[in-house]
Formats: structure tokens, sequence, C-alpha cells
């Protein structure tokens, strides 16, 4: 058991070391949780061989990890974690309108979404009053079908 404690910081060193690598190949998938651990798990090991006292760098390792598990991780889950805001754009495919203006295949016409007027083409006739859905949108202009009742 005496020649574990003795080489227990080295162990900790490579192993630290080993799961920072893991983090750098595996990517974000892991969240950091490698890294952050592995550093601890690395700087544990220096005061581990600094100090001489294998207890020390096991607090540190302790103590470090968690306060990483208890604040730390959630802070850092929350600043990786992508929130997909809808744009304009994004709104208006798959909602609903009016046509103002008729449409047809070889012609724009003027739809209604919400307030807003969209010049619009679709792959068939559509009159005024029709009610369309929005199935696309190219440069500026929506790509309706007709609604069916």
């Amino acid at each position: 058991m005496d020649s574990l404690t003795a080489i227990l910081p080295q162990l900790f060193v490579v192993f630290g070391l080993l799961m920072v690598l893991a983090e750098l190949l595996l990517g974000i998938q892991t969240g950091f949780d490698l890294l952050l651990i592995g550093s601890i798990m690395v700087l544990a090991g220096f005061v581990g061989l600094f100090t001489g006292s294998e207890l020390l760098m096991l607090l540190v390792a302790t103590s470090l990890s968690v306060l990483y598990i208890a604040v730390g991780r959630k802070r850092i889950r929350q600043k990786i974690t992508v929130v997909t805001k809808k744009t304009n754009i994004d709104k208006v495919i798959g909602a609903t309108g009016t046509v103002e203006r008729g449409i047809n295949p070889d012609t724009a016409g003027i739809v209604r979404i919400d307030d807003e007027k969209w010049r619009a083409s679709a792959e068939e006739v559509l009159y005024e009053g029709d009610a369309v859905t929005i199935e696309a949108i190219d440069g500026v202009t929506v790509i309706v079908r007709k609604l069916s009742k």
C-alpha cells in the first residue's frame, strides 16, 4: 500500500492529463466536465508532489470537485447551451395569411400575414381573399399554397 501512496500524486497528474486529452478528442460533447475534473486532478497531483502530503492532495481534489459540481457546472452548462430564437423570417414559415392581390404561377401577388404585406408566389392560381399557408421564403418572396378547407 505504501508504494501506491508514493506514486498517487503522479497518478493524479497523469490521469488528469488523460481526462483533458479525452475532452479535446471528444469536443464539447462532455460539456467541459472532463477538462475541469482533469484540471482539478492535475492541480491536486501537483499539490501532493510539492507538499508530500497525500491527505492534502485528496482534500484539494475533493473540495474543488464538490465546488465545481455544486456551483460551476450549472453556470458552465448555461454558457454553452445554445438557445435558438426564431427570427422574423422563421416565424413566417408555417404561418397563415390572406391573399390581397391575386397570384398566378408566373406572376407574384401580395399576401397579408398578421399586420405585414409580403410579396408572394405560388404554383397555383390564387384569388383575393384565399387563405394561404407559407411554405418557404425565397429572398423577399414568400412561397404559399392554398389552405384546404
